[in-house]
């Protein structure tokens, strides 16, 4: 399955990706852990944005590295937030107390690697006030 068939609910399927970042996502009033954001790029250059949480991260987090490749198993499609969206994709991937990962050691595809570059927080202050999704203005192509 690729990104683009992802759609709201439960998935029994495979999706292959690389995992170009993650961040832990926290409350800012409480300080406490909201789970665990991820980009994630398929073999057709479609982001989407992946989430763990946060009592499932011990599970999965120790498994994971920024830039290898994965395949998931089960995982459940659920609405994209509509504030802090990094992805255009209007589904996230959530891990669910089901999902398998593993890592994909030798993949036949040959999947993006350096197709983003980050912005500071410098660069988001400047731009929040112009309408829009911040996403197209996190992601620069090369």
């Amino acid at each position: 399955m690729l990104f683009k068939d992802v759609s709201l609910g439960p998935h029994e399927s495979e999706i292959r990706f690389r995992l170009i970042h993650l961040w832990e996502a926290r409350n800012p009033i409480k300080k406490t852990l909201i789970g665990l954001e991820m980009l994630l790029i398929d073999e057709q250059g479609t982001v989407i944005q992946g989430f763990i949480p946060p009592r499932r991260i011990k599970k999965y987090l120790p498994e994971m590295r920024q830039g290898s490749l994965y395949s998931l198993f089960n995982f459940y499609g659920s609405k994209s937030k509509v504030v802090y969206r990094v992805a255009s994709e209007s589904v996230t991937v959530l891990f669910s107390h089901n999902s398998e990962l593993s890592a994909l050691d030798d993949s036949h595809v040959a999947f993006v690697e350096d197709r983003f570059r980050f912005h500071t927080y410098e660069d988001f202050e400047s731009n929040c006030d112009l309408r829009g999704d911040l996403y197209s203005m996190f992601f620069t192509t090369s």
